[in-house]
């Protein structure tokens, strides 16, 4: 078995053209084709940003000190 990367063009008639290489023998062959679908552009995620000024001193976000004991 080997493996080959290569990139195929496919026509409007949804026809793949495909160039293997050389060491490929002529005949028949078993292929497998994976077709990697482009992402959808989907527009960027935009977040307000909001001055808060500084921490508190001594301020932490650790659990211990965000959570009461029973851990909620």
């Amino acid at each position: 078995m080997k493996t080959i990367q290569t990139t195929i063009v496919v026509d409007e008639e949804g026809k793949a053209t495909i160039q293997l290489t050389p060491d490929v023998a002529p005949g028949p062959h078993q292929a497998v084709v994976v077709i990697d679908e482009p992402a959808h552009s989907i527009a960027p995620l935009t977040f307000s940003a909001h001055d808060m000024g500084r921490w508190p001193e001594g301020f932490t976000v650790r659990r211990e000190d965000i959570y009461g004991d029973d851990g909620r």
